[in-house]
């Protein structure tokens, strides 16, 4: 697709530049050709983005601009950081405590990481805030009342991820929006029912538990009883390619339902050593790279790679009837210049790419017959994988059948 870099506007006084910003919202929006509800979420999610401007604009110029195309989009704030230590203060105190009743909640969230007290290099993201609530909903009422107010935010509920990166002389935040398709109604609203998670880590994996474990999990859904049966299978087959993985991990696995759909949530850090990078990248890079097996086995290395290096999940190929067929290649989408190297990979980019790849019609086959047989592969209407640091992130959607 297009990449697309909007003008960049300078804000010194909102209420006058405002104009201009969303006047440079817009043609991005029609120079990438989003259109429809997604135009609609990204001018939401820039007002958003806006407001948040508005709360810091005394302290500074503002520099706001989007980057991307009709696929992946990121809207930026960028600011010096100039405050002096009562002055941040003076700020945190305000955004955080609840006095300003408009800016308490997860909004204020979003302020005090944009305004952030300590003068190291500090970062903050959505995704981190999400997974603490997360684990603490449950038993602590505050953390259940901030989970509330974060599924209440319109730009909690619409972005992808928020990041906010702040040093001694730059604050910089990033709201990312993917508009795949499978992400049309999961990325919209919050979820009807979000079920309980379970936890499994590299070093004491107990399967029987992991499980057991699932079939709870899919339970508190109230699907039909074949739904459930697929679910079950999604989920097994998920935590096999877990178990396959060499990479140290502590994961966390969720499903959400929506209306139509329900889908499977993944996110997993690790931690992962010099010299054990060095030797993954060798095996990984291999020519002879044909050990890996099944859609899911695809995955999980993209996973691993992912993690050492945007550049290595692009190496990645497998052979059929003796042809490479590059399946990191083929299903990596929303890349950009001057972001921290990242992946993003979709199962049906990878499918739909398949057809086009210029090699033998046996090699394709092979390829396609791996989607077939796979049970993600057959029931899932997508698989996102994004992979960042060591921070892993992976969505199942699947379409309820009834």
């Amino acid at each position: 697709m297009h990449k697309v870099q909007s003008e960049h506007v300078k804000i010194a006084n909102l209420e006058s530049a405002l104009e201009s910003a969303y006047g440079t919202v817009d043609s991005y929006i029609a120079e990438t050709g989003i259109k429809d509800k997604s135009a609609l979420r990204l001018r939401l999610l820039s007002e958003e983005v806006l407001r948040l401007a508005k709360s810091i604009i005394g302290y500074g110029i503002i520099e706001f601009w989007l980057e991307g195309d009709a696929r992946v989009s990121r809207i930026f704030l960028k600011a010096e950081n100039h405050l002096d230590r009562d002055k941040q203060k003076e700020l945190l105190s305000v955004s955080s405590t609840g006095e300003n009743v408009s800016e308490k909640g997860f909004f204020g969230q979003l302020l005090s990481a944009f305004m952030i007290e300590s003068p190291r290099n500090s970062n903050w993201s959505l995704k981190e805030y999400e997974d603490d609530l997360r684990k603490k909903k449950e038993t602590d009422k505050f953390s259940q009342e901030a989970w509330d107010d974060l599924e209440r935010s319109i730009v909690a509920n619409l972005a992808d991820d928020i990041e906010v990166g702040i040093d001694k002389n730059t604050i910089q935040m990033v709201v990312t929006k993917d508009f795949s398709e499978a992400l049309n109604t999961i990325g919209s609203k919050p979820a009807e029912i979000v079920s309980g998670i379970t936890i499994i880590e590299s070093s004491k994996l107990d399967e029987e538990r992991v499980y057991s474990r699932g079939d709870e999990l899919v339970s508190e859904l109230e699907v039909s009883p074949k739904d459930e049966t697929r679910l079950k299978l999604i989920y097994e087959e998920t935590v096999g390619m877990l178990k396959a993985m060499t990479t140290e991990y502590k994961a966390e696995i969720w499903f959400e339902r929506y209306k139509k759909e329900c889908c499977l949530k993944l996110t997993a850090k690790t931690n992962m050593s010099a010299p054990a990078k060095k030797e993954l990248i060798d095996v990984s890079t291999d020519k002879s790279n044909s050990a890996v097996k099944g859609v899911m086995g695809k995955i999980g290395d993209i996973i691993e790679n992912g993690i050492l290096h945007y550049t290595e999940v692009m190496k990645l190929s497998q052979e059929y009837n003796g042809t490479p067929v590059g399946y990191g290649t083929l299903g990596v989408y929303g890349a950009m210049d001057g972001i921290d190297p990242a992946v993003m990979w979709s199962l049906s980019d990878y499918r739909e790419a398949l057809p086009e790849v210029d090699v033998e019609k046996e090699a394709i086959k092979q390829a396609t017959d791996e989607l077939e047989k796979s049970i993600v592969g057959s029931l899932a209407k997508d698989v996102l994988v994004g992979v960042k640091g060591n921070r892993v992130d992976m969505t199942i959607v699947y379409e309820l059948r009834g």
